[in-house]
């Protein structure tokens, strides 16, 4: 057990709590919408899936999850220290990329509809935010000393 308590692995556990923060921000409103002074918010099932919806931005959240699911369960996995750096480091590259899907929800939509009202709320940008600090966890562990915090 304590071999797996080492710094490279605390961070990494850093980088699954902020993604899986920037997964369950999924379920907030996604969207608001502003006409005519007034702002309405849009539930995350009607901005992904409804009539206007951005099933890219759900694949994004998706990205998210199962990116950092596996970037916790490579820390458990017994194979070469070189390819684990590799398929972490594209780990860290697919949360960047998930990201920009979550960033890119309010364009989609907007490109749907005559009224450029859509904005994205508050819930995804910070996601975003959420999923790059776990893409930049899960690099930067890489590149820490893999020696034990306990003795």
């Amino acid at each position: 057990m304590k071999k797996l308590f080492t710094l490279s692995n605390v961070i990494k556990l850093g980088a699954l709590v902020f993604g899986l923060v920037a997964f369950f921000l999924m379920f907030a409103n996604q969207l608001y919408a502003e006409l005519l002074g007034n702002k309405g918010y849009v539930a995350f099932d009607d901005a992904m899936f409804g009539d206007y919806g951005s099933v890219i931005t759900f694949i994004g959240y998706l990205l998210i999850l199962l990116s950092v699911l596996a970037v916790c369960a490579f820390a458990f996995v017994n194979i070469d220290s070189k390819l684990k750096r590799y398929i972490n480091l594209g780990l860290s590259v697919l949360l960047i990329l998930s990201a920009i899907f979550v960033f890119i929800e309010a364009a989609v939509v907007n490109g749907r509809v005559d009224a450029n009202m859509y904005h994205l709320a508050a819930a995804p940008i910070i996601a975003g935010i959420f999923a790059i600090i776990a893409a930049l966890g899960t690099a930067v562990s890489e590149f820490v000393p893999h020696k034990e915090l306990l003795k």
